[in-house]
């Protein structure tokens, strides 16, 4: 399977030389949310555990890797710095591992991370060039906004009852984070003074916003329903007031049966009782407190118990969950403290505080534009405390590429000259 992988990437690679790095850049950004169902086809087809969801992942770290020799410059700034400690320190850490197959999967989830913020800074030299970037974003959204149109109508129980909207994604809550990324992206496209769009496409994106939040509410994703609720709250506030109707509307959300059980489900089941009664926000508090009685006990150090490692620990400290597959902190921040120790906890909170800076810094020439990617920023590291947002490959890319676009264009930020993203 690996000599396919490789072949696979030979090809792609093949092809990136032919229409060029920024096309398979924004082809891939565009497509990549669409594709975790027909990869997950293709992986059981094949009966392998690594399928074409591998080849692209080794691609966008290779398209990264020429990124930074054709723009050397950009490897010494801040928040590239950053992620390379976070790099160095997750790869450290797998030196005591105890699933080292585990650890090394993580690191390169990481480095497609890494790769997908950094691919920007090759491509984005001017407006029109950023103006691609953020419509590739955006254009990502759109097939798995029909896709889940059509889940609606065959699912009717998304509305109705207790299951929960994913689209073309694996999980719930990664198309839910991901919905919270496209909303701050078109809000980032209304008030950016980087960007200007046309009236017929701010009308677009307006109603397209609202028909994201509904399924947002499907989801039924309640960290997800927090983030955008900050994020369209404090946008309203502060940038633009029209943006408060979708606020008032939201109790007519509590109308939606499978909304408002989700909601109730808070108020049963919050009694440490046994494993089957908890509630999903109490068995997350249990199983995070039990982490951190036995970190007291047994401090991670400078680099931690090692990437990947968390699975082989838990059953020594949450006995409830022994024998279960795939369980995780549910808090990316204690996972990073768990496997990576305080050195992966500094490595992270210097990454946030370099794009915090980044976009602090043009507050001046483009306040509005930097004030909602400090939102999005804010309702990343809430979904970030509540989540194993380490996993989430298609939801992170999003973020990564979008900032990293958001970053890449502080050169020009402010300046006269301003492109459309898109034409009337």
């Amino acid at each position: 399977m690996s000599a396919i992988i490789l072949a696979v990437v030979g090809l792609l690679l093949l092809l990136t030389r032919v229409i060029g790095v920024r096309q398979m850049m924004l082809a891939v950004m565009l497509l990549r949310p669409s594709c975790d169902r027909a990869f997950d086809w293709v992986k059981a087809g094949l009966g392998q555990q690594s399928g074409p969801g591998a080849a692209v992942n080794a691609l966008v770290i290779a398209l990264a890797m020429i990124a930074l020799v054709q723009v050397p410059n950009a490897a010494l700034s801040a928040p590239l710095l950053a992620w390379a400690s976070l790099l160095l320190t997750a790869a450290i850490s797998l030196v005591q591992t105890t699933d080292l197959s585990a650890g090394v999967r993580d690191i390169l989830a990481l480095a497609t991370y890494a790769a997908a913020f950094t691919l920007p800074y090759l491509v984005v030299r001017n407006r029109a060039a950023a103006a691609q970037c953020l419509m590739a974003a955006l254009g990502s959204s759109l097939i798995p906004s029909v896709y889940a149109l059509l889940e609606l109508a065959t699912q009717p129980a998304s509305l109705t009852g207790s299951q929960r909207l994913q689209s073309t994604f694996t999980h719930p809550n990664i198309y839910a984070f991901y919905i919270v990324g496209v909303l701050a992206l078109i809000l980032y496209m209304h008030c950016s003074t980087n960007f200007r769009i046309s009236a017929f496409m701010r009308r677009a994106t307006f109603c397209y916003a609202f028909y994201l939040l509904f399924l947002l509410l499907l989801t039924k994703t309640r960290s997800a329903w927090l983030a955008a609720l900050l994020l369209i709250t404090g946008y309203s506030i502060v940038v633009d007031r029209r943006w408060l109707f979708p606020v008032l509307i939201l109790p007519a959300a509590l109308l939606i049966p499978g909304v408002s059980d989700r909601l109730a489900d808070l108020e049963t089941g919050a009694i440490d009782g046994t494993y089957e009664q908890l509630n999903s926000m109490a068995w997350r508090e249990v199983l995070w407190n039990d982490t951190l009685d036995w970190l007291a006990v047994n401090p991670s150090g400078l680099f931690g118990y090692g990437l990947g490692s968390y699975q082989s620990y838990f059953p020594l400290f949450f006995p409830r969950g022994d024998g279960q597959e795939g369980i995780g902190p549910h808090n990316a921040v204690l996972q990073i403290y768990f496997e990576m120790g305080i050195a992966g906890l500094s490595s992270f909170a210097l990454l946030m505080a370099a794009i915090a800076f980044r976009l602090v810094s043009t507050i001046g020439r483009d306040f509005a534009g930097s004030f909602t990617m400090l939102m999005l920023c804010i309702s990343y590291l809430i979904v970030f405390y509540s989540d194993n947002l380490l996993d989430y490959l298609q939801f992170q890319w999003f973020f990564w590429f979008t900032m990293g676009t958001v970053c890449a264009s502080k050169c020009f930020a402010g300046t006269a000259l301003q492109s459309r993203l898109s034409y009337s």
